[in-house]
C-alpha cells in the first residue's frame, strides 16, 4: 500500500492484511491485548507525569485566547473515554453534555481521581473480555475512526484510538507546562 495507511471505504481485515503481512511476524509475540495495554499504560504514564507537575492555581489557565484550560483539557481526556467505554461496553453513543456531567469534582486532586477510575475501569472491561473481542468490529460510527479512513474498525484499533486521543492532549499540556517555563527536556 502507498500513500495513506488506508483508502477510504478499505475494510480494517484488508488494511490489516496488507499493513501487517511484513511487520506482523514482529507482533506476534505479543497478544493484541497485551499490545492494547501497554498503548494505554505508556500514554497514560506520560500523562500523570505531566498532570504531576500542575497545581490547582494553574487549573484555568490558557496560553492564548480560545484554546482549552488546563482543566478542559483534563476534562477532554476522561469524558471521551467515558464516552469510549459506554459504546464499547454498553453499545450506549453517550452525548459530550452527558458524559462530562459524570465528572464532579473538577478540582486537581477530584480529576486525578476521575482519570485513574476511568483507566482502572476500562482496564478491568478489556481483561473481562476473551481475546476474539479486541479483534471485532467495534459497530463505532465512521466519524469515530475518522482519521483511519476505514468504514468499521476493531475493538483494539479504537482503544489504540483512545490512546492517541489522550497523547495528543498530553502534548498539548506538555506544551502548557513549557510556555509557563516548565522545560519538559528538564524533567
Amino acid at each position: 500500500m502507498s500513500g495513506s495507511p488506508a483508502t477510504k471505504g478499505q475494510s480494517w481485515q484488508n488494511y490489516r492484511a496488507a499493513a501487517w503481512g511484513t511487520v506482523g511476524a514482529m507482533a506476534q509475540e505479543y497478544s493484541t491485548r497485551e499490545l492494547v495495554v501497554a498503548r494505554l499504560a505508556s500514554v497514560r504514564a506520560a500523562l500523570e507525569e505531566a498532570v504531576s507537575r500542575l497545581d490547582e492555581r494553574f487549573l484555568d489557565w490558557v496560553p492564548a485566547n480560545g484554546m482549552r484550560t488546563v482543566r478542559g483539557q483534563l476534562l477532554e481526556i476522561v469524558g471521551t473515554e467515558i464516552q469510549f467505554m459506554a459504546r464499547l461496553r454498553d453499545g450506549e453513543s453517550l452525548a459530550w453534555e452527558h458524559a462530562e456531567a459524570r465528572i464532579h469534582d473538577r478540582s486537581l486532586a477530584g480529576l486525578k481521581q476521575e482519570l485513574a477510575k476511568r483507566r482502572e475501569e476500562t482496564l478491568a472491561y478489556i481483561a473481562s473480555q476473551p481475546d476474539e473481542w479486541l479483534e471485532q468490529p467495534a459497530g463505532f460510527p465512521t466519524s469515530w475512526q475518522e482519521t483511519l479512513g476505514l468504514t468499521d474498525a476493531p475493538v483494539a484499533e479504537v482503544l489504540r484510538g483512545l490512546a492517541q486521543h489522550e497523547a495528543y492532549h498530553t502534548g498539548q499540556l506538555v506544551s502548557y507546562l513549557w510556555a509557563r517555563g516548565d522545560d519538559p527536556y528538564q524533567w
